[in-house]
């Protein structure tokens, strides 16, 4: 049948692609192989099909960190994020808590959310399905603690009408869940603190975006030695390009952690498209490594992962580039789990139509 524009994503119809059964056990073999594991086949990172399935299994069933509490310190402060192909926002109640919602206008159009668009690459815009973009910074109420006229394109007139969105913290880190059901909790050990001045807060947010591929960019960052894999997380040591030692930690999908000197430069990956990767990038201590040095890093771990997304997307569709090296430790424990994501969502065996119409209809 012909569609107008837009097709809505529809797990219920399976996830295919260049001949794959993307949430198939056989799509995920070579990279869970124990003895030589592999890079996901191309179309992990190629295809509109992989990116859907993500929304469906770890975007919208998984604790996602989307900024810190720094950045909306106010009464009605607002702070917008797209989490997969879903707009939300957190806002700072009067009380000092936090509520989450789904924004009011989920189809965008620069016309009626310009401050959401900014421009993001992932869909097409049609007006009516412009869709899931490059968010825009956080929005600061009114000097009383007021909404603002920006903040209409994501609270409406009646925000208490809008689907809400579980909201935890851990430290100044802010996470939100999607699905409904969920019954866990994020990770609560997350409080950065200084030896001589105690708990800390940030002390500098900036943005870094790679035209990477989420997964090769997240696996690249990660780069280091295991210390100690869990479920949730993976501890690891590295060092810094300067000789600094250093942990990291990952806690799926998107925060890496980077520890050093009584510093933490917290790393929040947003994919905005499918070959590209915004980073809200949070530094939090007593400033022993500037902006500058942080981006630095940051930028040399990225190198390794624009080659690979190059070879990977160059390589035929079973294997990568032969020359490449086979994934390192968070590459391997990134695999695992998405895989694992994939195995636990919900499965749909209804048949029943999601909407029906006069036209076609049998009486």
């Amino acid at each position: 049948m012909p569609a107008a524009g837009f097709i809505a994503d529809r797990p219920d119809l399976g996830h295919a692609a260049d001949g794959w059964d993307l949430s198939d056990a056989s799509f995920f073999a070579a990279a869970l192989n124990p003895t030589e594991p592999r890079h996901l086949p191309p179309t992990a990172y190629r295809s509109l099909a992989f990116a859907n399935l993500e929304d469906d299994a770890v975007w919208t069933r998984n604790w996602v960190c989307i900024g810190t509490l720094e950045e909306i310190p106010r009464t009605n402060d607002l702070l917008p994020f797209t989490v997969g192909h879903h707009g939300i926002h957190v806002q700072k109640r009067a009380d000092g808590g936090l509520v989450g919602r789904f924004n009011k206008a989920q189809h965008g159009g620069c016309r009626a959310v310009p401050l959401q668009c900014q421009t993001g690459t992932k869909t097409r815009c049609s007006f009516t399905a412009c869709g899931y973009s490059r968010d825009g910074l956080p929005i600061a109420a009114t000097s009383d603690g007021g909404p603002t006229p920006a903040m209409h394109q994501y609270l409406g007139l009646r925000p208490e009408r809008l689907l809400p969105v579980a909201v935890r913290t851990s430290g100044s880190m802010i996470f939100v869940n999607l699905d409904v059901g969920a019954t866990s909790e994020p990770l609560q050990n997350l409080a950065f603190e200084d030896e001589s001045s105690g708990p800390i807060g940030t002390i500098q947010t900036i943005r870094r975006e790679y035209p990477i591929n989420w997964k090769l960019l997240l696996g690249a960052f990660a780069a280091g030695d295991v210390a100690l894999p869990t479920s949730d997380s993976l501890w690891l040591t590295t060092r810094l390009k300067d000789g600094t030692a250093a942990e990291a930690r990952v806690l799926f999908p998107n925060l890496i952690l980077f520890s050093a000197r009584g510093e933490t430069c917290a790393v929040i990956v947003q994919p905005t498209a499918l070959g590209e990767t915004l980073c809200r990038i949070a530094l939090f201590g007593s400033r022993a490594r500037s902006a500058v040095d942080w981006l630095a890093e940051l930028d040399s771990r990225s190198r390794q992962a624009t080659e690979l997304q190059r070879d990977l997307l160059d390589s035929p569709e079973t294997s990568v580039a032969p020359h490449h090296p086979f994934p390192n430790a968070a590459e391997r424990w990134l695999h695992r789990r998405l895989a694992a994501a994939v195995r636990a969502r919900p499965q749909i065996d209804t048949t029943e139509p999601l909407y029906a119409t006069a036209l076609g209809r049998r009486r």
